[in-house]
C-alpha cells in the first residue's frame, strides 16, 4: 500500500456540480462540431473517403472533441487541473503488469459477451429499427477497415499510433479523467461515477450491438483510475486493447485469417476457455484492487 494521495477539496472547485458538467458537455459538443466541419472540408477537397482522410479526422476528433474539452474544462473549474484529471504517475510496476495482463487474459470471456450482444434480435415494430442499427454498425466497421490501409508496415505503425495510443489516451482523458472525475468530485458515489461514465463511453460509440462489452471495458478502465489514481494506467490498458485488435487485423490482412483469432477465441467448441478466462480475470481484478492507492 502506498502513501495516501490528496484529492481535490470541494472549495478548490469552481461553479456548481451541474454547471461544471454543462460546461464540459458544451465544450465537447463544440469540439465535435469543429471535427465534423473539418472532416467535411477534407472530403470536399479530396473527393472521397480514404485512409488519409479518416486518419486526419480521427486525430482531429481526439484533439478537438476529446482532449481539448477535458483540459479546457479542468482549467476553468479548478486551479489544479492536473489533479482533477489525475495526471500523475507513481503507479507500482506490479500494478502495471497485472492491469495490462487483464486485457489479453479477459479476451475469451469478452468474446462470449460480444457474441451474445451481437446476436440480439428483435421482432415486430422494433425489427426494422434493430436492422437499421446493424447496418449502421456494419458501415462503421467498413470505415475502420478503410482507415487501416493496405497492410504495409507504415499502415501498422500509423494504426497503432492513431487507433491504439492516441485514441486510448484521448478517450480516457475525456471519459475517465474528466467525466468520471467531475462526477466523483461533485458528490456522486465513486462506483456510480464509474458506471455512468462507462455507459456514456459505450453509448457515444453508437454501436448498439457492442454496447455491453464496451460498457464492461469502460467500467474496467474506470476502476483502474479509482485504484491507481493515475490516468496513465487506464490509458495504457485502453491503448493495449486497441493495439491488439489493429495488429491482429494487420496480420490477418497480410497472412490470412487463421482458425483461431482474437475475435473468436472462447467461442464455439472453445467455450471452456471463456470460463477459464472469466475466472482468471476475476482473480486478477482482485489482485489489482488490492494494490490500489488511497
Amino acid at each position: 500500500m502506498t502513501l495516501p494521495l490528496p484529492d481535490l477539496r470541494p472549495d478548490s472547485l469552481l461553479l456548481t456540480r451541474r454547471s461544471r458538467l454543462v460546461l464540459f458537455v458544451c465544450i465537447a459538443v463544440l469540439g465535435y462540431i469543429l471535427t465534423g466541419l473539418l472532416t467535411t472540408v477534407m472530403l470536399y477537397k479530396f473527393g472521397s473517403v480514404s485512409a488519409r482522410v479518416l486518419r486526419v479526422a480521427a486525430l482531429a476528433q481526439d484533439i478537438l472533441a476529446l482532449i481539448a474539452p477535458a483540459v479546457v474544462t479542468a482549467m476553468m473549474v479548478t486551479r489544479l487541473p492536473a489533479q482533477l484529471l489525475e495526471l500523475r504517475g507513481g503507479v507500482r510496476p506490479a500494478m502495471w503488469g497485472l492491469a495490462l495482463a487483464v486485457v489479453p487474459v479477459a479476451t475469451p470471456a469478452m468474446n462470449w459477451v460480444i457474441e451474445a450482444n451481437a446476436n440480439i434480435e428483435a421482432t415486430g415494430a422494433l425489427s426494422a429499427f434493430v436492422d437499421k442499427l446493424r447496418t449502421m454498425e456494419e458501415n462503421a466497421e467498413a470505415m475502420i477497415t478503410v482507415m487501416q490501409g493496405s497492410g504495409t508496415w507504415g499502415d501498422l505503425i500509423l494504426n497503432i499510433l492513431i487507433i491504439g495510443v492516441a485514441a486510448g489516451f484521448s478517450e480516457e482523458l475525456f471519459f475517465r479523467g474528466a467525466l468520471q472525475r467531475l462526477l466523483s468530485t461533485g458528490g456522486v458515489n465513486a462506483h456510480a461515477s464509474i458506471w455512468i461514465a462507462a455507459a456514456v463511453f459505450s453509448a457515444v460509440h453508437m454501436q448498439f450491438f457492442g454496447f455491453v462489452p464496451r460498457l464492461l471495458l469502460g467500467a474496467y478502465f474506470g476502476y483502474l483510475l479509482l485504484w491507481s489514481r493515475s490516468i496513465w494506467l487506464p490509458a495504457a490498458a485502453h491503448a493495449l486493447n486497441n493495439t491488439i485488435y489493429v495488429t491482429a487485423q494487420w496480420i490477418y490482412q497480410n497472412h490470412g485469417t487463421p482458425a483461431v483469432t482474437v475475435d473468436n477465441i472462447g467461442l464455439g467448441k472453445m467455450w471452456p476457455l471463456a470460463i477459464v478466462s472469466a475466472i482468471a480475470t476475476a482473480f486478477m481484478l482482485r489482485a489489482v484492487a488490492r494494490r490500489k492507492r488511497e
